[in-house]
């Protein structure tokens, strides 16, 4: 009897603590807590990172050891990006400008006033920190951390420092600067220049030399040399007229070229009241893409250090450059992508490639390349790696020898479209190894994926292709990615033992798997579980999904973040990807009525199995009946395990919050087809929605659904041709295709809507001409006479990519057609709204949902509208207290009457030929 007491007290009190949790709103959001930016120390021992609104408003830096048995913590922050780590010291400075040095380990503080900021370079086993005085911001110390000797140097305007150099650029009398060399270990300084202002100074550690600028001159000085010597100048015969030298960017890796760029102006082209314009057909760029092109012209260019000669390797704007990335390559040319100028269907419209020279400047067109996206150039710059989609094979392209192989026509699977994890904004038209490729040291292989596994080519077409992860993703339905950034930064050893990220399809697990390049056999398990590390390229999910392991830069350790839907993201030591010590510890959903979510499958209209998410609460009562809204946007599924920090809605409902408030919350995934795309958001929602109402705890006669951007889009496509939701909120979307196809883009560049239309997102794979029917199937506002369910639209006046006037088109079909209709229109933001727009349109879109969903009374602004003249942030808020509701439109007896007969009419076919 006892026993029964005490579960019985148990379960009350699990459920009181339950009910007692608050529901998430505005002060939530303000209050919400999230991690920033981890830095981990050189030898892996410490690491610090911010806590944001710790306190409130504010944000706490934590210092800590990996193991988790030391920490210091300073509250309200440090001056940013004044933190640095020694071997034995945490360096900050305060907001106060004092700086600190706190002996790790120990609550030990050292504090150096009125010094605003500080530098730190090891030098042959010794770390030197760089930090101006307290009396005098041009006297700078430098001070060895090991033997704690110090020098100060006077007068130092501006300085550089690397390797065992510092540079200091220091007064002199008048206008006049000088330039001097202190070397750190022998304590020598040389004055190697003097004049007026140098400016712009780079430094090559490597290969002991130095650039800068003076007005419009380029001095070079190679370290040893008795001064520095002037390159270029104004008058350089290398330069063209209307062109001047700009801003210097890099020396090359091999240190015998710099980087620079060539600067002009055009003038800009105003549309002139009283003058025509002339529009052509033949024009390459529309007259209002021309008059929107920038003004300012910049170009890339190097100095060749040998004879000084000015190269103009860019001759137009929108020219895209590849170096080799390894160090020991020679930098004598780049991979140039000249990319379209003009539409795709155009003749002008391709891709084009080629080399260019970076000793003459001399190109080498590359037409083989034509119209290809994919290519790549090798780290040593010994191929050219591409895609070709007509053939659907990789090729490697020998750079010296100019020979072409195909290194993939024996490997079935390898050149399939990316259908499994592209969830990209177009038709996916290239596989999944044309996102991402890894090469060995040498370029002796290339690393590539195919839609699960990934492969080991030879560039020659010596060796057998290899698998090297065995087949095993696409066996058990797992994608792999590289799982370390620094993979595709540079190059693998060939023996490496690659740390391989995985996800899987099946229950939406994510963690790491390791394979040793060279030996056969299955990769090996080192941690999966139903969470969040890093999903790689994944699109359009919530949440912060993306965190690349940071590693310690002289030992294998590294940071990573965690998440699961129910836990909020915190970072992790680890040294082998199997397990992990936790080092942050936020948890700010424990405060809150917070979500649950749930993986579903079930069968679309078209036969198709689809998953989806279904959000619950975590005060969930399967003996209740609860609303749903349906909210998609492409795939979703994939987003099972992430955490999503709560915030305003800016076009998109906020999950957390609509939850937090008794509200379920679905999302499924849509698949589309070309052509169709609206078809395909049809049978995905609408047999999502069919398969909810079979639940016991869904109240099938209150569902809703709610979209932004393309999400607004199939909302506005779903009410016009289903009765089967009570209610649906469209921000920021489309109605016409028709008329979206042809107008101009609304972002600013003035160019035609058309390409977007036919291969972007819409998806609709051909012109108006070749597909109308599709056009007009796809598009709304032909079926505006079918709406029945509530529709609450949103949409800001400066959108520069769903038009403004189309969705006007929309909402006054709707007003015509006398359907019940709202539009929140705000002015100030751009495809989603910030700030006081947000707030407003999450309260308003709230209200909505809580009438038509939950029975609360409307509000005023919903039954009576809100007169411009009484436009204000509080405007209608109020909630009704007589028991009205939404009543009918403005249509006459008889209008309304002619609207009934259109909505029961048969089919009309119209014949285009």
């Amino acid at each position: 009897m006892m026993r029964f007491f005490l579960i019985m007290v148990m379960i009350f009190c699990v459920n009181y603590v339950f009910a007692q949790k608050p529901v998430i709103d505005s002060i939530a959001y303000k209050q919400w807590t999230e991690l920033d930016g981890p830095t981990i120390s050189k030898n892996g021992q410490y690491v610090y990172y911010n806590i944001k609104n710790v306190p409130v408003g504010s944000k706490t830096l934590v210092v800590q050891s990996i193991g988790g048995k030391w920490k210091k913590e300073f509250k309200g922050g440090l001056k940013d990006g004044q933190q640095l780590f020694s071997d034995k010291y945490f360096l900050f400075v305060t907001k106060n400008d004092s700086l600190g040095m706190l002996m790790l380990g120990t609550d030990h503080i050292q504090y150096i006033p009125n010094t605003s900021w500080c530098n730190l370079k090891e030098i042959k086993g010794a770390e030197y920190l760089l930090y101006p005085t307290s009396h005098n911001s041009k006297d700078l110390v430098l001070k060895n951390l090991k033997t704690s000797k110090e020098r100060v140097f006077n007068d130092v305007d501006s300085w550089d420092f690397d390797d065992d150099i510092l540079i200091l650029i220091k007064s002199k009398q008048g206008t006049r600067q000088s330039i001097n060399l202190a070397n750190i270990t022998t304590g020598k300084i040389s004055d190697i220049w003097e004049g007026d202002k140098p400016e712009n100074l780079i430094l090559d550690a490597k290969h002991k030399q130095l650039a800068f600028k003076t007005g419009d001159s380029v001095w070079y000085y190679k370290f040893g040399s008795k001064s520095a010597i002037c390159i270029s100048g104004k008058n350089s015969s290398d330069i063209e007229q209307g062109l001047h030298l700009g801003y210097l960017d890099s020396f090359s890796k091999d240190g015998k070229f710099l980087f620079t760029s060539l600067l002009g102006k055009r003038e800009a082209i105003n549309s002139k009241n009283g003058i025509v314009e002339i529009w052509s057909y033949t024009d390459v760029q529309l007259q209002a893409e021309q008059e929107n092109a920038l003004t300012d012209q910049k170009y890339l260019a190097v100095i060749n250090l040998e004879n000084r000669h000015v190269i103009r390797l860019q001759q137009q704007q929108g020219e895209w450059f590849q170096f080799s990335k390894s160090g020991d390559a020679k930098e004598t040319f780049a991979l140039i992508e000249n990319a379209r100028i003009g539409e795709s269907w155009s003749v002008t419209g391709k891709f084009t490639w080629g080399l260019v020279s970076l000793e003459n400047g001399q190109k080498k067109t590359l037409d083989f390349l034509d119209n290809i996206s994919f290519v790549k150039l090798s780290p040593c710059g010994t191929y050219i790696i591409y895609f070709d989609r007509i053939k659907k094979n990789y090729f490697s392209y020998e750079i010296a020898t100019e020979r072409i192989r195909n290194l993939t026509k024996d490997i079935s699977g390898i050149t399939d479209i990316d259908t499994k994890w592209d969830n990209g904004a177009g038709m996916s038209t290239l596989p999944r190894g044309a996102v991402g490729a890894v090469w060995t040291k040498n370029d002796e292989s290339i690393l590539l994926y195919d839609q699960y596994d990934i492969w080991e080519l030879d560039p020659l077409n010596v060796r057998t292709p290899v698998n090297i992860t065995n087949g095993y993703g696409k066996k058990n339905g797992l994608i792999f990615h590289f799982g370390l950034k620094e993979y595709e930064e540079l190059f693998v050893d060939k023996n490496e033992t690659l740390i391989l990220n995985c996800f899987d399809l099946k229950n939406k697990d994510n963690g790491y798997y390791k394979k040793k390049l060279g030996e056969s056999g299955d990769p090996r398990l080192l941690n999966m579980g139903p969470y969040v590390f890093d999903l790689v390229n994944a699109g359009y999910l919530p949440g912060e999904i993306s965190f690349s392991p940071r590693k310690a830069k002289n030992v294998n350790v590294y940071v990573v973040k965690k998440m699961s839907a129910s836990n909020a993201p915190n970072y992790y030591s680890t040294n082998d990807f199997e397990s992990f010590t936790q080092l942050s510890h936020l948890n700010s959903e424990k405060e809150y009525n917070w979500y649950r979510t749930e993986l579903h499958s079930w069968k679309s209209l078209d036969g198709t199995i689809l998953q989806g998410i279904l959000y619950k609460p975590e005060n969930f009562d399967p003996n209740k009946k609860y609303p749903v809204i349906f909210h998609y946007y492409q795939r979703k599924s994939d987003g099972l395990n992430c955490y999503i920090k709560p915030d305003l809605s800016k076009g998109n409902m906020d999950i957390p919050t609509f939850v937090s408030h008794s509200y379920l919350v679905f999302s499924p995934d849509i698949y589309y087809k070309e052509g169709s795309p609206m078809q395909g958001t049809y049978d995905a929602v609408v047999s999502a929605a069919n398969y909810l109402a079979t639940l016991p705890f869904i109240n099938s006669k209150k569902m809703g659904i709610q979209g932004n951007s393309f999400g607004g889009v199939q909302t506005n496509y779903l009410v016009t041709h289903t009765n089967l939701f009570a209610a649906a909120e469209s921000s920021s979307g489309l109605a016409d295709f028709v008329s979206s196809y042809s107008s101009l883009s609304d972002g600013g560049t003035g160019s035609s809507e058309q390409g977007f239309h036919e291969t972007g997102q819409p998806r609709m794979g051909g012109s108006l001409w070749a597909r109308p029917e599709a056009y007009i199937k796809n598009s709304s506002i032909f079926q505006v006479h079918k709406v029945t369910t509530p529709l609450l639209l949103m949409h800001t006046k400066k959108d520069g990519i769903a038009g403004y006037q189309n969705i006007i088109e929309f909402f006054t079909g709707l007003r015509r057609m006398g359907k019940r209709a709202w539009m929140l229109v705000y002015s100030e933001g751009n495809h989603g709204v910030r700030g006081k727009e947000a707030d407003d349109f999450s309260i308003r879109m709230m209200q909505f949902f809580d009438h038509y969903l939950k029975d609360k009374p409307a509000p005023l602004w919903m039954l009576d509208g809100v007169v411009a003249k009484d436009r204000s942030w509080k405007a209608g808020l109020e909630l009704d207290t007589k028991g009205r509701t939404p009543g009918p439109g403005l249509l006459t007896t008889e209008e309304q009457k002619k609207v009934d007969s259109i909505m029961i009419r048969e089919p009309i076919t119209i014949r285009l030929n």
